[in-house]
């Protein structure tokens, strides 16, 4: 998938309240990879979008045939011809982005998987169905331990400061002739295109039953209702559910992968404020979507998507603090994702995508979170976390 950047910065907008508890979040544990690692033979040229091999030294490119490609409208393939190997298949629906660091791809026999990515220098790390598999400081890999008729999928993550991350979900053919791998490539393209569409959910939403702003914070925070009052929260957990959950704020999208339209909806719910002693209703406002922003960063080509979006939402009753986030999704429609951005980390957050085969769809979660700094919902600017999550769904 495609390395996406965003900047780190303070939010200062956003949603809902001073909440008196809080949850730190959790850091999500992970295997040590393998500390050796084989470069691949097969690999694809960012700057060309052609596949090459090299020697043993890495420096002097051999000669690769395309025997046949399958230039379909989910994905394109290539069975190509390499010395000393024969036919082998290859995935070549990241080669033509216009983006070069998006230049993604992998090449496989029966007996090997060869990924390779564009170069940002650093360290690479290579998971295998989200297990880390090996450690490189070069932009390729070969995984020699597949099993035919196998789809595993693949991501690489730049460590370091390049920010980089690709998904790759693979194919291990059954054949070795090709004839036979041309048929592999129209089942691959066939199964990508069962997806219709896919779907991102972003909500953010307050986990308490009542939330609270105490008198010392009125002047910093600016809220109208502070001390003996009380802000009705979402009064739930996290929820993969495509819609009903109530939330604060939210950004609602559609991915066709048949035609060029992507739609999307900004929501806020209502906050609703209650006397303490008595709990009764005072006052009910919506805060405004103007600052809930979506946008698609790619042309349409039936394969694949980057979208961005941002949802910055004041409190319709305090001056500062609230909701901010900033993310950016590269989408394939063989169903793998990648995406990145920087959240505020206040109230709770999740992020969904739903991959639509017709009426059916999976479900991916792709980040939640639970409220960590308290002073994030009544403080001007407040230090953000990081959206970073790759896979399939």
């Amino acid at each position: 998938m495609r390395p996406i950047r965003t900047a780190r910065y303070a939010v200062a907008a956003a949603l809902p309240l001073t909440i008196l508890a809080g949850a730190a979040q959790g850091a999500p544990a992970t295997a040590s990879p393998a500390a050796a690692s084989q470069a691949a033979l097969i690999t694809l040229d960012a700057d060309t979008g052609q596949f090459t091999t090299a020697t043993k030294g890495g420096s002097a490119p051999a000669g690769v045939r395309t025997l046949s490609t399958l230039d379909g409208t989910a994905s394109t393939s290539r069975v190509l011809s390499v010395p000393g190997v024969g036919p082998v298949l290859a995935d070549a629906t990241l080669a033509d982005s216009p983006q070069k660091n998006a230049r993604a791809g992998w090449a496989a026999t029966t007996e090997f998987a060869d990924l390779s990515w564009p170069d940002l220098g650093g360290t690479y790390t290579v998971y295998k169905d989200d297990r880390p598999i090996a450690t490189t400081s070069g932009n390729s890999f070969r995984d020699a331990h597949v099993t035919p008729g196998s789809e595993p999928f693949y991501r690489i993550t730049a460590d370091g400061e390049t920010g980089g991350a690709w998904g790759l979900n693979t194919t291990i053919p059954v054949a070795r002739d090709a004839a036979g791998l041309a048929v592999t490539a129209g089942s691959i393209e066939a199964k990508a295109k069962k997806y219709t569409n896919t779907k991102i959910t972003w909500r953010s939403f307050i986990r308490q039953t009542w939330a609270y702003v105490p008198s010392w914070a009125k002047k910093i925070s600016g809220c109208k209702y502070a001390g003996g009052y009380k802000y009705a929260g979402d009064s739930r957990g996290f929820s993969k559910k495509v819609s009903g959950p109530t939330f604060r704020a939210g950004v609602f999208a559609n991915v066709s992968w048949k035609h060029k339209d992507v739609t999307h909806k900004a929501r806020t719910g209502k906050t609703r404020v209650y006397k303490k002693s008595n709990s009764r209703l005072v006052e009910t406002r919506k805060a405004g979507t103007k600052k809930i922003k979506f946008k698609t960063m790619s042309k349409f080509n039936g394969k694949t998507r980057s979208v961005r979006f941002s949802v910055e939402a004041k409190d319709p009753f305090c001056k500062r603090g609230g909701i901010g986030v900033n993310a950016n999704l590269r989408l394939t429609r063989s169903g793998s994702y990648y995406a990145e951005g920087n959240y505020k980390r206040a109230p709770d957050h999740e992020l969904y995508l739903y991959g639509y085969k017709g009426k059916k769809h999976s479900s991916r979660t792709v980040h939640r979170s639970k409220m960590g700094d308290i002073k994030c919902l009544f403080k001007a600017a407040c230090e953000t976390s990081r959206i970073g999550s790759h896979g399939g769904y």
